[in-house]
């Protein structure tokens, strides 16, 4: 069996998003190198890939593991990116209303009915991101107080530069 390493989940996640970057890397190094000119720079593009499909790999595992984890707290992880949505929704939303003077070169009078004003938007947006604060603090919490076992050789491949 390989070495194991006992890490915190925030440790893992910070792992996982690290590892990510470098497959991405990888993946422009493979598509960007694998025909060039003669006279340009020659990578091993080979190396590259084999590399890349290590550490997809390990990201993989390191991914299930992060899930297996989660279990217990996976509704509250729904709910927090559910109401990021919300509050993205809320920052696009045209809260205009009233009457404006508008159009070029023949302005005339418009008038526009927002059935959510901005102070109501405002508002709503507040009581969002209160809800976000404290899920994401519980959230911060599980994170640091759960551990999961992850191989050492994946540790190491996301440390190294």
């Amino acid at each position: 069996m390989a070495d194991t390493l006992n890490v915190t989940l925030a440790k893992a996640l910070k792992l996982k998003n690290r590892l990510a970057g470098k497959v991405a890397k990888l993946t422009a190094t493979v598509q960007g190198y694998n025909s060039t000119q003669q006279t340009g720079e020659q990578i091993d593009v080979r190396a590259a890939f084999a590399e890349r499909a290590d550490l997809v790999r390990r990201l993989t595992d390191l991914k299930h593991a992060v899930a297996r984890a989660n279990g217990a707290i996976q509704r509250d992880i729904f709910d927090l990116a559910e109401l990021k949505a919300e509050v993205a929704l809320l920052a696009g939303l045209n809260t205009k209303h009233g009457t404006f003077l508008e159009g070029y070169p023949a302005a005339g009078q418009v008038a526009y009915v927002a059935q959510y004003r901005k102070a109501d938007v405002d508002a709503m947006t507040d009581a969002l991101e209160a809800k976000i604060d404290a899920l994401q603090d519980k959230l911060d919490t599980f994170n640091a107080q759960t551990v999961i076992a992850v191989d050492a050789a994946t540790v190491a491949a996301g440390d190294a530069k």
